[in-house]
């Protein structure tokens, strides 16, 4: 302006147009809005956590959120953070900043967010202090971040034991400005770029360095100068024995921020910011979720035929999995070669032949320790420190050593897809249910349930009391949804009965269950009576035995033919047995390979333990593989809806079952189309429940998990 006395406003009106442009471009009553809007998702979800920082005047300047979801996920996957404030800044000088992880997936997965009036010091500690408390006071073991810095300050203030490191990408894209006008520009870059990729130990870089600044007169340049002599927060070399998932710059938080350009704009107010903050939320569980059934569905093979390599195809995540994959289909590269044997450490020079980062050919050597009593394997290029990933160079030596099985601490469970993570079981976000009645009604219900199966879980009588229940109220609702008409309550009618008519084979197996039990201990006068009737039934079975035919023997012997139970206990008992349990007639119908009466018949009493007895006469496996199937689609259908009654008793036999019998449906089939979808989901849903019970065993959850996917391709 020519001088102070030129420029039109005074200092108070420099400072109040300051302090107006921190403040939040909120909107009409936003602040408020804002506020509400925290308190109420506080109020659906204890475990919601937020704080809003407000000036002397009441008028809002920082905040901070972080769902229930985002705090549970922090617990698996907080060892890793990026933070990054750029997003924003040049739209609405705003800084968005989030807190960003890796999944087991390795996709992006959020640990809260911030929005700042300010990018200095006291404003970051206040941010890292709020989300500190939020995460019960565990810090992370590394945090990356851009090179600023207020940042850097107040993390050394708040996370003193965290190791701290630059985003790489941001710096090596400042060298064009730095450099541009340089007569060596390329030659710089080029050396510059050896120094920091291809420098694989501490001397090697220190040297690489010391060639580039006394190659081209660089002493006095300060870029170069403060980047030395902040090299321990930036040069890959500094950062291997520390772990980072992979990750070498800001990137995530960075591909958050584009991530969020599908919901946001230029005029979206604060309240909307974080309203479109939670849909982004959702679409990124339903992407971990699709990720998680992709990895039970689609198996990656393998590079080799080495059980090295199949060990981490049975358990990593199909993206972490590639990753492996990628070290053993590359590891022909390698030629290792033994350097000396100290005792029962191995120690071998390891020579790959790869490209450099300037496109050349060439080999590059590393040494890998491997000790055979604590059976470690150690390379010195890092990788597996670093990323979390075996190295092709330690393969290499464990091949040569015929090793066909690593311990577990080789096995991150940070990657595996079989591990129970109960953020899982969380929602994204509650606030969208508030405007619906329905979904209020859902979530009572559901907590009514949960309480209902914690409550019954331990009893095989009460959960089967209760599974009927809710099967009846199932039945009930779903007629009523539909618009059938119920049947109508049985009534007695005028006049004489009806004529009897011809009752068909199955019901009548039905009806003998009715039967009552007759009481093992009689009346003197009745046991007489009884016990002559059981010698005559003696007298007619030992007839029947000798007049077995041959053609019999040989239906006996028959792959799938059930060998009937033995009968035990004296000859009263086998009577009183034989008058009351129905198996025995489902027994006939089996000997004579009518599996789809049988079991239409067991279905029709609605006895579980009579539906688990039939299941165990025959080999369902063997019946199913029988083409034509013997037993139809609608069986089928219903038979694996009573195999979820009861299951926690011998779960393994049961779900084994109940794999079979899902894999014979064909959800397209007329009969059952209409009823296959809900009752499949009803399955699903208890299921998804029983994983997560604390008394599941790996192998039954691997079953598990292995049915339920199973059921989503039928209901897909």
């Amino acid at each position: 302006m020519g001088g102070f006395e030129n420029v039109p406003f005074g200092e108070k009106d420099c400072r109040n147009f300051i302090t107006k442009a921190r403040e939040f471009r909120l909107g009409k009553g936003g602040g408020q809005a804002l506020c509400d809007y925290f308190r109420r998702m506080q109020d659906m979800n204890d475990d919601f956590y937020y704080v809003m920082d407000m000036d002397d005047d009441a008028r809002l300047r920082n905040v901070f959120w972080a769902d229930a979801r985002s705090r549970a996920a922090y617990e698996f996957f907080g060892d890793v953070i990026t933070f990054d404030t750029t997003y924003l800044t040049n739209r609405y000088d705003m800084p968005f900043a989030p807190f960003v992880g890796v999944n087991h997936h390795g996709q992006s997965i959020l640990f809260g967010a911030g929005l700042l009036s300010n990018e200095d010091t006291d404003t970051f500690v206040w941010l890292f202090e709020s989300w500190l408390k939020c995460m019960k006071y565990r810090a992370p073991s590394a945090i990356l971040t851009d090179q600023a810095r207020a940042m850097k300050n107040a993390i050394a203030r708040v996370f003193p034991r965290t190791r701290h490191r630059y985003c790489l990408w941001h710096i090596m894209r400042k060298f064009p400005e730095k450099f541009g006008a340089h007569d060596h520009c390329e030659d710089i870059k080029s050396a510059l770029n050896t120094c920091v990729y291809d420098s694989f130990t501490v001397d090697e870089f220190e040297e690489n360095w010391k060639k580039l600044i006394e190659s081209y007169q660089l002493h006095n340049n300060s870029w170069l100068n403060g980047l030395y002599s902040e090299r321990t927060f930036w040069a890959p070399i500094y950062m291997k024995d520390t772990f980072w998932a992979g990750m070498t710059t800001t990137q995530r938080s960075e591909s958050m921020n584009a991530f969020f350009d599908d919901y946001v704009h230029s005029q979206t107010t604060l309240k909307e910011f974080v309203d479109q903050f939670d849909n982004a939320l959702r679409k990124m569980v339903e992407n971990e979720a699709r990720s998680d059934f992709n990895c039970f569905n689609r198996t990656i093979p393998c590079a080799t035929n080495l059980s090295l390599e199949k060990q981490f195809q049975d358990v990593y995540t199909n993206a972490k999995f590639k990753e492996v994959h990628e070290q053993f289909a590359t590891g022909v590269h390698c030629n290792n070669s033994l350097l000396k044997s100290e005792g029962a450490i191995s120690t071998y020079q390891v020579v790959e032949t790869c490209q450099s980062h300037e496109n050349h050919m060439t080999d590059k050597t590393f040494i890998v320790f491997f000790n055979e009593d604590e059976f470690e394997v150690k390379c010195t290029c890092a990788k597996f420190e670093f990323r979390g990933i075996i190295c092709k160079h330690s393969i290499s030596v464990l091949v040569t050593k015929k090793v066909t099985m690593l311990p577990p601490r080789y096995i991150l469970d940070r990657w595996r897809k079989d591990i129970k993570r109960k953020y899982t079981l969380i929602k994204s976000s509650n606030d969208v249910f508030v405007s619906s009645s329905g979904a209020q009604r859902y979530d009572k219900m559901f907590v009514k349930f949960e309480e209902l199966a914690s409550l019954t879980l331990e009893s095989e009588e009460y959960s089967m009391e209760v599974m009927k229940n809710l099967d009846m109220l199932n039945e009930k609702y779903r007629a009523l949804k539909s618009g059938k008409v119920l049947s109508p309550v049985k009534v007695k009618r005028l006049g004489r009965p009806r004529l009897l008519r011809t009752v068909p084979a199955i019901e009548k197996v039905s009806k003998k269950s009715q039967v009552k039990m007759v009481p093992i201990v009689e009346k003197a006068a009745n046991k007489s009576q009884l016990e002559k009737k059981a010698s005559s039934s003696n007298n007619v079975k030992k007839k029947g035995q000798r007049k077995k035919s041959s053609k019999a023997k040989q239906d006996d012997a028959k792959t799938c033919e059930p060998s009937l139970p033995p009968t035990t206990g004296d000859q009263h008992d086998q009577f009183i047995n034989t008058q009351v349990d129905p198996t025995n007639e489902f027994s006939k119908l089996v000997s004579q390979h009518k599996y789809e009466e049988a079991f239409d018949a067991a279905l029709r009493i609605s006895d579980v333990s009579i539906v688990y007895s039939l299941c165990s006469q025959v080999d369902l496996r063997c019946i199913l593989s029988i083409d034509p199937l013997p037993l139809s689609q609608v069986v089928l259908l219903y038979l694996l809806r009573h195999l979820t009654y009861g299951i926690n008793d011998n779960i393994s036999q049961k779900i084994g079952w109940m794999i079979d019998v899902a894999n014979a449906i064909i959800p397209t089939d007329p009969m059952i189309a209409v009823h296959v979808q809900p009752i499949l989901n009803e399955v699903y849903g208890f299921l998804n429940y029983q994983q997560y019970l604390p008394t599941i065993t790996s192998d039954e959850l691997s079953s598990i998990r292995r049915l339920i996917h199973i059921i989503c391709s039928k209901i897909m």
